[in-house]
């Protein structure tokens, strides 16, 4: 394995709450992983925008029975251009970091600004500056506890009309300019914004890939979710929409990708798989060692 990719590892995807929590970290370190992402948008972490020290501890006390490095994704509806609740997105932000860090993770994963379609270019602009300044500030505060925040590009869906792809999450982290502020890299969603906006995948890798601190993998099709196709097991049949499938199942090309890839020294490299895979936990696991092993190996032979 190269010394890019410190540990790897998979999201959890239930309930983050002790038990259920216990059962999947326990699945994950059997299985070989050297780290994990806590989903903390469904745990009990944070009420009302502010830390629920008790619960935070009761996590904790979990995390701390396994050898992993561990980092955080926090709620998937934040969304720092949103206008109408922008104060309270950022406080609980805020509260996120804070309970990250008394987990003991070093990465906060913050999804990146959703728009509606049809807003004045003026109009995104301002959300865009928007987003921009709560990040900076939102960045102190992260220092403060010791975590990074990584800030995730989106698939195309029909619940998010307008985002920010590759090299617009590039941009607003470069306009940041904080050093604990960068990029989660989720390449199938980006697959999928390739092929909304006719991009080329590598290319969008490539306008990104400087400020990577935190990696999502999955696999699919990077076919859009356009036809009524209700249920997971019917996506999957179709191949559509953002399907968190395990490795090889779509048609991803991970390892040529990774294998042109240098994020920062240290990222951590998570598989983001859907509870329903579970039971493919240790093939997963097994293939994510295999892809640890590729990441940058195209640009150490050149």
């Amino acid at each position: 394995m190269t010394e890019t990719i410190l540990a790897y590892g998979l999201s959890t995807e239930g309930p983050c709450e002790p038990a259920a929590l216990e059962r999947e970290l326990a699945l994950f370190a059997e299985s070989g992983c050297t780290a994990a992402e806590i989903s903390l948008q469904n745990s009990l972490a944070v009420h009302a925008g502010r830390v629920n020290g008790p619960e935070v501890e009761r996590l904790a006390a979990v995390l701390r029975r396994f050898p992993l490095r561990y980092t955080a994704h926090g709620p998937l509806g934040m969304n720092l251009m949103d206008a109408a609740h922008h104060d309270l997105h950022v406080a609980v932000c805020r509260a996120m970091i804070e309970a990250t860090a008394a987990l003991g993770a070093g990465v906060l994963v913050v999804h990146g600004g959703v728009w509606e379609r049809g807003l004045a270019p003026a109009e995104v602009e301002r959300r865009k500056r928007m987003e921009v300044e709560a990040l900076r500030a939102l960045g102190d505060v992260a220092a403060l506890h010791g975590v990074m925040l990584a800030l995730e590009n989106l698939p195309p869906l029909p619940h998010i009309p307008e985002t920010h792809d590759a090299w617009g999450i590039a941009a607003q982290v470069e306009a940041v300019g904080h050093p604990h502020v960068g990029a989660t890299l989720d390449i199938g969603h980006a697959a999928m914004m390739a092929t909304a906006r006719q991009q080329d995948l590598a290319a969008s890798i490539a306008a990104i890939a400087r400020h990577v601190v935190h990696l999502h993998l999955q696999d699919q099709c990077g076919r859009l979710d356009t036809i009524r196709l209700p249920g997971t097991g019917e996506k999957l049949a179709y191949g559509t929409g953002d399907l968190h499938a395990p490795p090889g199942w779509g048609e991803i090309p991970l390892e040529q990708l990774l294998a042109g890839f240098a994020p920062r020294p240290g990222t951590v490299m998570i598989y983001e798989l859907s509870e329903r895979f579970f039971r493919f936990v240790p093939e997963t696991a097994a293939a994510l060692r295999r892809l640890a092993a590729t990441v940058g190996t195209a640009r150490q032979a050149a």
